[in-house]
């Protein structure tokens, strides 16, 4: 792909678009592209990305600003907070994660007792979610732990050669499993966190 290309899929994606935040969004990447020679035009271009892709995300940003502007202040304040956090300006630092804390424990102690019955639900579905997320966190280090605890006992028992050789083994496979599946959770929560950053 080129120069002419590129410029030409983007414009044909921006159709969309009215006329001014279009010419606005081409002459922008049309810039790009000032004073370059053929070699640093595919590097621009590879730079860049999909032309299609680029689209895509104008013609998000041109829909959530309509939708910004339709909404009252106070709903616009509510809707920027959620924005902030989903592209994460709001980073998790000691004084967000006690404020989460607090705020959970708010709910949990004072609003939830006034809804009465419905609490006990909301309570138990509150419990479900963290416990998952818990035992998620938490799986790799406890298979981890029961790993290096068989390896332990089948190291202190080496006077009973028939009784060492099995923990050992479960041992050394529970703790290879553990890396194993902290490297595939590790994965799909950062697969799942760049989702919700996008």
């Amino acid at each position: 792909m080129n120069k002419e290309e590129f410029l030409s899929v983007l414009e044909k994606e921006l159709e969309v678009l009215p006329d001014e935040k279009r010419e606005k969004a081409m002459s922008y990447y049309k810039a790009c592209f000032d004073s370059v020679d053929k070699l640093s035009e595919k590097a621009i271009i590879f730079k860049l990305g999909s032309p299609k892709l680029i689209a895509n995300n104008i013609i998000k940003e041109h829909q959530k600003s309509i939708k910004l502007e339709n909404l009252s202040d106070n709903k616009k304040k509510i809707f920027i907070f959620f924005e902030n956090l989903k592209i994460g300006k709001y980073k998790f630092n000691t004084k967000n994660i006690i404020l989460a804390v607090v705020l959970l424990l708010i709910f949990i102690f004072f609003i939830l007792p006034l809804l009465g019955n419905v609490s006990v639900v909301l309570f138990a579905v509150l419990c479900v979610i963290f416990g998952i997320i818990l035992a998620v966190v938490l799986l790799p280090l406890v298979v981890f732990s029961i790993g290096v605890g068989l390896v332990f006992v089948s190291i202190f028992s080496l006077w009973d050669i028939k009784n060492t050789f099995l923990p050992l083994i479960l041992g050394i496979i529970c703790i290879i499993s553990s890396y194993f599946i902290g490297k595939f959770m590790y994965s799909k929560i950062k697969k799942v966190y760049l989702k919700l950053k996008v």
